[in-house]
C-alpha cells in the first residue's frame, strides 16, 4: 500500500551513484526518477566523468574522494541524518572503504545497494582483479541488493551458466541473501527466460520472476532505471513483489520509449514516458499493470 505525502519520509533519501556529463544513466537517471516520486533526494557522486564509461573513449574523471571525506565531516557537524541509502557504482576499492564508513556510522532505515561491476561474465573495464571481495563488504548493511548475474556470480563464488537452471537461481540468491543484513532480500537482474528478461527473488522461499519481452540490442543504463523505479516503490509503501513488478514494467515502458527513438543508444535512456506513468501512480493511479 503506497504512502501518502503526510506519511513520506522527511529526511531526504541519500543518491549515491556515479555522474556523467554525458549520458543518461546512473545519477542522471536516478534522480529525475526518484523526485518523480515526491522524495526528498540529497545526491552524492561517487565519481564524475566526462562522458559515460562504456560506448565512448576512456573518459576524463575528477579525483572526488577527498570532497566525499570532507562532505560526510560537514554533514556530521550539521548532523544531518538521512531515510535511506541507494548506492550504485563506486570503481575503487579506496572508494568501497569511505562508503562503509559512511554506512557505518549512519542509521539508515534502507539501503538499496546496487553492486555494479560486471556483465557478460566478466569485470568492467579497469576496476582491480580483487574488487568483487571488497565491494562484498557492503553487503552487510544492505536491505535489498540487485546484482545482475555476472555481479550475483561474482560476490557468492558460485558459477552457473548463461541460462541457469532454477536450481542454480535458487542457490545464487540464498547465498546472496546469508550475506545481506537481517530480512535482507537479494533480487538478480537481467536473467533470460522463456524469451523474457527480467528479475528473480525469493518470497517465502519460493523462486519468483518478473519479465518484459527481450528488445534488440544493447540499453545502457537499464539496470540503474530499474534500481531507481524499486527504491521509489519501496520509499512509497508496496511490499517487495508489487516494487519489482512495477520496477520491471516501468524499465520495459522507458526502454521502448528509447528503442523507438533515433537517440544514439550511447546516449543512455529517454525517461519522458516513465515519468509521466509515475506521475499518474502518485495520483492514485496503477502503475502500467499487465
Amino acid at each position: 500500500m503506497r504512502q501518502n505525502k503526510n506519511s513520506l519520509p522527511v529526511a531526504p533519501l541519500l543518491v549515491a551513484q556515479d555522474l556523467s556529463a554525458i549520458g543518461s544513466l546512473s545519477l542522471q537517471v536516478a534522480l529525475p526518477i526518484l523526485s518523480a516520486f515526491d522524495l526528498p533526494l540529497a545526491a552524492l557522486p561517487t565519481n564524475l566523468f566526462s562522458t559515460q564509461t562504456e560506448g565512448f573513449n576512456p573518459p576524463a574523471a575528477a579525483k572526488i574522494a577527498p570532497w566525499l571525506l570532507a562532505t560526510f565531516h560537514h554533514w556530521q557537524q550539521q548532523k544531518l541524518t538521512f531515510s535511506g541509502l541507494l548506492l550504485g557504482y563506486l570503481g575503487t576499492n579506496d572508494l568501497v572503504a569511505i562508503i562503509q564508513q559512511l554506512v557505518a556510522r549512519q542509521s539508515l532505515p534502507t539501503i538499496i545497494f546496487d553492486p555494479v561491476m560486471a556483465d557478460q561474465n566478466a569485470l568492467y573495464p579497469d576496476l582491480p582483479a580483487d574488487y568483487p571481495y571488497h565491494l562484498a563488504k557492503l553487503l552487510p548493511y544492505a536491505t535489498v541488493i540487485t546484482p545482475n548475474l555476472t555481479e550475483a556470480q561474482l560476490l557468492t563464488g558460485i558459477t552457473v551458466g548463461t541460462t541457469p537452471t532454477q536450481n542454480e537461481q535458487y542457490q545464487l540468491l540464498k547465498a546472496l541473501e546469508q550475506k545481506l543484513s537481517a530480512h535482507g532480500h537479494a533480487v538478480i537482474t537481467s536473467v533470460v527466460q522463456q524469451q523474457q528478461i527480467g528479475c528473480i527473488w525469493l518470497t517465502h522461499g519460493r523462486l519468483q520472476f518478473s519479465g518484459y519481452p527481450r528488445l534488440p540490442g544493447h540499453f545502457y543504463g537499464s539496470g540503474d532505471v530499474l534500481t531507481a523505479l524499486l527504491t521509489g516503490f519501496l520509499q512509497h509503501g508496496e511490499g517487495l513483489p508489487t516494487a519489482i513488478k512495477y520496477a520491471v514494467n516501468g524499465t520495459f515502458l522507458a526502454l521502448q520509449q528509447t528503442a523507438h527513438s533515433q537517440r544514439e543508444r550511447r546516449y543512455g535512456i529517454i525517461l519522458s514516458d516513465l515519468l509521466f506513468a509515475t506521475g499518474q501512480y502518485l495520483r492514485g493511479g496503477q502503475f502500467l499493470t499487465k
